[in-house]
């Protein structure tokens, strides 16, 4: 089982697929990022799998998450960046892609903007630069306080970290700690930040958004100065599991467009095959 040490404890990872290299190139990385209260293989599992041929997956599980022990007292994003780059950076996938779904995502802009990596490339999938309706302008429908969730959906969810601590601690910690999350420990940057992040981005947002609306999606577009904006209908915030084979073929296409480029031998761009 990989693992990474860090100042809070162990990061669980998993590395996928990187199979079309040819002698003198490999396939470049892409690191997928879970949303909250998910796992890396439950939330990216599907389009991992359709992309491993393409590229070497890094598939991480958040701080406090599934097979992820340790953590950041209140779950900082800021501090979960930090851990992730620095796995990143210890097996090489910090200069490759870069995908996060919502709080995923969040983690992945904070290490753009405090400049914890470089990416070649950064999607989003249904995320926000701003949990503050004061800095967006938009009022979000559901607020973590008033998240609330059906019994199958809980006990499914508890089924990916309980086994891995104790029968509760989804309960006790992260669907808890969800339920109290302040806008300082998540994020909040302006628009003016994003304008100066030079790589491609790719937006994926559902038009039915509950958490972060839509028209957050089109700010950032926006704002960015190389960004393209993927709207899909009728999807809301859970787009990632609800569509997944929607996601894995706009980021197939985004990053066959987007190839890293290295300028070393045995470094790579994409492997694509045509």
């Amino acid at each position: 089982m990989p693992e990474f040490e860090t100042v809070h404890g162990i990061l669980y990872y998993e590395t996928l697929g990187g199979t079309n290299g040819s002698h003198d190139t490999e396939p470049a990385w892409l690191t997928l990022l879970h949303n909250f209260m998910s796992t890396g293989q439950s939330a990216w599992g599907i389009v991992a799998d359709t992309l491993s041929d393409q590229y070497r997956i890094l598939l991480p599980d958040l701080p406090g998450h599934g097979q992820s022990v340790g953590r950041s007292p209140a779950f900082q994003h800021l501090e979960m960046a930090r851990q992730i780059a620095n796995l990143m950076h210890s097996i090489g996938a910090d200069s490759g892609h870069l995908a996060g779904a919502s709080a995923g995502g969040i983690v992945a802009e904070l290490m753009v903007e405090h400049e914890l990596i470089a990416p070649s490339t950064l999607t989003l999938v249904s995320s926000t630069y701003s949990v503050d309706s004061d800095t967006t302008g938009v009022e979000t429908g559901v607020r973590p306080e008033q998240f609330r969730a059906g019994e199958r959906w809980l006990d499914a969810t508890a089924r990916l970290h309980d086994p891995y601590r104790y029968e509760g601690y989804f309960e006790d910690v992260l669907l808890n700690r969800f339920q109290r999350l302040e806008p300082s420990w998540v994020i909040d940057l302006q628009l003016e930040d994003l304008a100066d992040w030079a790589m491609p981005v790719c937006l994926v947002h559902g038009d039915e958004d509950e958490f972060f609306p839509v028209t957050i999606a089109e700010q950032m577009a926006e704002a960015l100065p190389d960004a393209e904006l993927h709207v899909v209908a009728d999807q809301g915030h859970s787009l990632l599991f609800e569509r997944p084979a929607r996601v894995a073929a706009i980021l197939d296409d985004f990053l066959a467009r987007h190839p890293v480029v290295t300028g070393g031998q045995g470094m790579t761009t994409s492997s694509r095959t045509n």
